[in-house]
């Protein structure tokens, strides 16, 4: 059973070999994208390769049962981004402890796209996208973090080509222990 907590970008990339869907030759020049949102004293920074889609390509992956295996063992070991947080955050119902994460995408068959977060030490976290219509096509990967009329909240925006998915976090502070005296 996979379990439905927050990650951050998507990864759908070109058809034809593992290795060419990150290095191959569309993606050389590839950007790296760092952005980051400050609340108070919390900070949340994600920072990823904008990899190109080709014409495409990352529903083959989708379609291709196939492969989905050794596509999620290759994405694992050649994670697309990282995640930072100074503190705890909240998304889709799930706790995501401060830290440092490595970041990347795997596709389940009855799932679909999974946003993973992997930490140096314990279980990654992982959250299915429930992907919907993009307002704009996007020919490379794009993660946003996006400030709210709310302290404390913020939303993460994945756009990978014709869709998208949008999800709310909220960003807590860390309650310093009571001391007795």
């Amino acid at each position: 059973m996979i379990k439905t907590v927050l990650a951050l970008t998507l990864s759908a990339l070109m058809t034809g070999s593992l290795q060419a869907q990150i290095s191959g030759s569309i993606n050389r020049g590839a950007a790296k994208v760092t952005n980051a949102i400050e609340m108070g004293k919390n900070k949340l920074e994600v920072s990823y390769t904008a990899i190109r889609f080709g014409e495409g390509g990352w529903q083959d992956i989708k379609d291709n049962k196939e492969g989905h295996e050794g596509f999620n063992k290759f994405a694992a070991s050649k994670p697309i981004g990282s995640v930072k947080s100074s503190c705890d955050l909240m998304a889709a119902g799930k706790t995501i402890p401060a830290g440092e994460y490595s970041m990347y995408f795997t596709i389940n068959e009855r799932a679909g796209w999974i946003l993973n977060l992997k930490p140096a030490e314990g279980d990654t976290i992982m959250w299915r996208m429930h992907l919907s219509d993009a307002a704009a096509k996007s020919a490379c990967l794009k993660v946003s973090l996006e400030p709210s009329e709310k302290n404390g909240v913020c939303s993460i925006a994945i756009v990978f080509g014709d869709k998208s998915v949008t999800v709310p976090v909220s960003v807590s502070e860390k309650k310093e222990e009571q001391k007795e005296g």
